[in-house]
């Protein structure tokens, strides 16, 4: 393996010496010289949701003709699987079905990613239509991952920027100077939708399983997944992209249905938010999010403030440590509960 690995290096790298390919090209960038490879893959995770088919084909059309797309669908529900066979078929291919049996979020995601050939993927929730329908936000998004390297997770549903509050989330006082972008860095942001760089999700090790039982929600997991991000030294952002209707209206969301939503709002959120807490907060056992967040909440400040243009008004800061670039201020006493209750941090800042 290291050999073949070896081999193939050698062989870009005379290929740019030659001048045949590009001398930025590397051995990750080989698959895109190649015109039918996606750069970018819609992930959707699908259970019993037929009526709701035409909606996501016309949004891989619609972003098809900014530029090449895969739709993969995690089909829940195997026994629809001729009907996603159809549908691929129809599609020659752009629709790349992975049948499994009612994984559920989090698998379904880590599976999804595994099997996606863009460098971006978007995951998607099969009660959500996305709008405006003509998906004229993929650009826009696209653009920003490709000028911000670090950046690595965006979300477009919510998003936090501490535990507690008093900061600002109006994001509409920030945008990114060089693509004039509204946008935010965010401390936390939600599913779904929401995006990634494809490279850094593997690299992260992707959604963690271990917080949620096979057929369960995964609630919690976009919380722990960006501050996962964020501790491995990519960015994390919110971008007001699209808004969303119901793909079906006349069919209730999953984890509002009376058979599942005490067991998503209930026990798989203390399951997860313990897992949370554990690791990133004051650990297990413990209550509350702890002394490490709160040095991380800084830190997001920051990179807001470096990164930035805020228009704020005058003589005003959005953020409850402040606008000062440098250090770390210590909370105002109002806000003081959302860490200070905590003496020792699970994880040493």
């Amino acid at each position: 393996m290291h050999q073949a690995a070896a081999n193939i290096t050698a062989v870009v790298r005379q290929l740019r010496d030659g001048g045949l390919i590009a001398a930025t090209t590397s051995v990750q960038d080989l698959p895109r010289l190649y015109p039918d490879t996606p750069l970018v893959s819609l992930a959707l995770q699908y259970f019993r949701r037929p009526n709701a088919v035409p909606t996501y084909l016309q949004l891989l059309h619609a972003c098809q003709r900014h530029m090449a797309i895969e739709l993969v669908v995690n089909v829940d529900s195997p026994h629809e699987g001729r009907l996603w066979a159809n549908v691929s078929a129809a599609t020659g291919g752009a629709v790349v079905p992975v049948l499994s049996y009612n994984v559920h979020e989090l698998r379904s995601y880590n599976r999804m990613t595994g099997m996606a050939r863009g460098k971006y993927i978007v995951l998607l929730q099969d009660d959500d239509k996305l709008m405006p329908e003509d998906c004229s936000w993929l650009p826009k998004l696209v653009a920003q991952f490709e000028s911000m390297p670090a950046l690595a997770m965006v979300g477009m549903n919510g998003f936090q920027l501490g535990h507690g509050e008093g900061n600002d989330r109006d994001f509409n006082n920030w945008r990114d100077p060089k693509t004039g972008n509204t946008m935010m860095f965010a401390f936390q942001v939600d599913l779904a939708p929401i995006a990634f760089r494809r490279s850094a999700l593997r690299a992260v090790g992707g959604f963690d399983e271990g917080i949620s039982d096979p057929g369960e929600c995964g609630i919690w997991s976009d919380w722990e997944l960006t501050i996962r991000m964020w501790v491995a030294g990519w960015h994390v952002a919110f971008m007001p992209l699209v808004y969303k209707s119901r793909a079906t209206p006349n069919e209730t969301s999953g984890t509002h249905k009376p058979e599942t939503g005490v067991r998503c709002w209930g026990r798989q959120q203390n399951v997860a938010s313990a897992c949370y807490m554990g690791r990133w907060g004051a650990g297990f056992g413990a209550s509350g999010a702890g002394r490490f967040l709160e040095k991380l909440e800084n830190h997001v400040r920051l990179t807001n403030l470096r990164l930035l243009q805020g228009a704020y008004p005058a003589g005003t800061c959005p953020f409850r440590k402040g606008c000062g670039l440098d250090g770390d201020p210590p909370l105002p006493a109002q806000y003081n509960y959302s860490y200070a209750a905590i003496p020792h941090a699970m994880v040493v800042a």
